[in-house]
């Protein structure tokens, strides 16, 4: 699991010991795993891999599963495999919510979401795990848990 750790949270609870610099601290973390979740489940662009062609062609239509021009008979074959995988992260609570977890339970979602386990493929197409986006959103995660301390503090 890849983690987020905002250092001194503990300390500054302490020195805010109050149910306001608790609810600031859990409303800090939540925005900051929607922030996550929102960047996690954008697809990257389309490539010719998305896109139909004539037979022998086949390519992965989004939404639906694998697809393949026919060759003998009009129209095209398929097969619905799509779990959705951009519309099923999800950010859950523990820890009295200072604790968010940002997850997907997608059957195939670690092999294109996940820096151990992501296919060559999908790391050819740019998908990016969630890794690589905690690692490029660590400074905005930092920035939005930081003002909503700001807050509590200047208020």
């Amino acid at each position: 699991m890849t983690e987020v750790r905002v250092e001194g949270l503990e300390e500054l609870l302490r020195k805010l010991d109050d149910i306001n610099g608790l609810r600031a601290a859990v409303r800090a973390m939540r925005v900051s795993a929607v922030h996550l979740k929102g960047k996690v489940a954008i697809y990257p662009p389309a490539t010719a891999a998305n896109m139909p062609g004539p037979y022998p062609k086949r390519w992965y239509q989004r939404g639906f599963g694998p697809r393949w021009a026919r060759k003998n008979k009009p129209g095209v074959g398929g097969s619905k495999t799509s779990e959705t995988l951009g519309r099923k992260w999800t950010v859950a609570e523990r820890n009295s919510g200072l604790t968010q977890v940002v997850g997907n339970n997608v059957s195939y979602g670690q092999y294109v979401q996940d820096k151990e386990k992501q296919a060559k493929a999908h790391r050819a197409h740019n998908w990016k795990t969630i890794q690589d986006v905690v690692e490029e959103e660590t400074r905005v995660v930092l920035n939005l848990v930081k003002s909503e301390v700001d807050k509590v503090l200047k208020g």
